[in-house]
């Protein structure tokens, strides 16, 4: 019983924290997947409104937020 109290607290800690880790991945991935999802459909919407427009302007790559920003070319 006397190493049940000792380790109990240890124990807590490390399931406090594996739970609040838990929590931050999951938001992380979840947040991901739908700004991916955001820019499919504003992809998607980019392309038929260029296809109604149809110019022969050549049009510059879009990039969307933080996506290609930062990144080392």
């Amino acid at each position: 019983m006397e190493y049940i109290k000792v380790l109990l607290p240890s124990i807590g800690v490390g399931l406090l924290f594996w739970y609040v880790m838990r929590g931050i991945l999951r938001s992380d991935t979840t947040e991901r997947e739908d700004m991916e999802r955001y820019y499919r459909q504003l992809d998607s919407v980019e392309a038929v409104e260029g296809d109604e427009s149809e110019t022969a302007d050549v049009e510059e790559k879009h990039t969307h937020g933080t996506r290609d920003e930062g990144r080392p070319d």
